[in-house]
């Protein structure tokens, strides 16, 4: 990762001006993710993640406490760069802290590769959220490689 990118947990309470900025920018804006959809009463006790390229906050990502991860997101000028596999190598590294056997994802189709070459395996049919296709992946935290 670049020298001036700089990875580090967040909470909701102290972070979330940022969080919500970066993720209305991607999720709602790019995406179209409906903001009442994008942001829940999940945001508040998630663990979250964000690298930041010097004070703006560039990519990240959230674990609930049942094991979901969710909301990853990076910036489009820093696309391409690995920082998404960061941000999910973060939230695994949450998950094992958290003594969670088992975490899952609601994955857009055109990342489900992203997604597998990591140990996610597809659970279930496809299915319709926020206007986009998915499918949930899941794996045993010890079957995650990065």
């Amino acid at each position: 990762m670049n020298t001036q990118h700089r990875l580090t947990t967040a909470s909701w309470d102290g972070d979330q001006v940022a969080l919500r900025s970066l993720r209305n920018k991607v999720n709602v804006l790019e995406l179209r993710t409906p903001s009442q959809i994008e942001f829940d009463e999940k945001d508040v006790d998630a663990q979250h993640i964000m690298i930041l390229n010097n004070k703006t906050v560039i990519a990240c990502g959230r674990l609930t406490n049942t094991g979901v991860i969710s909301r990853i997101c990076v910036l489009p000028s820093y696309r391409s760069l690995g920082l998404g596999a960061n941000v999910l190598e973060a939230l695994v590294d949450l998950a094992k802290d958290s003594n969670l056997a088992n975490v899952s994802i609601s994955a857009k189709l055109d990342t489900l590769d992203f997604y597998t070459q990591y140990g996610f395996k597809p659970d279930g049919n496809v299915f319709m959220h926020a206007g986009l296709p998915r499918q949930h992946v899941v794996s045993a935290i010890t079957a995650i490689s990065f």
